[in-house]
């Protein structure tokens, strides 16, 4: 079973309408969590709580730790 866990904060992402929690295919979890909210950046996942968007760039950016 695979999960799509935040980079930023290690929060898993829970798909809240289905009750999902952990999915058969890693590319599902992944699919399912960008759907709701989620992004990757350079390679990994963050949640919404975990991400901005830099409107100077043009590009969604992590938010350093002393932000969160």
């Amino acid at each position: 079973m695979y999960q799509c866990v935040c980079d930023g904060c290690g929060k898993a992402y829970v798909d809240e309408d289905r009750g999902f929690c952990a999915w058969a295919d890693e590319s599902y979890a992944a699919d399912a969590a960008y759907e709701d909210g989620w992004t990757e950046i350079d390679g990994k996942d963050y949640c919404p709580d975990c991400y901005d968007y830099d409107e100077e760039t043009d590009e969604y950016k992590p938010k350093s730790d002393d932000k969160q």
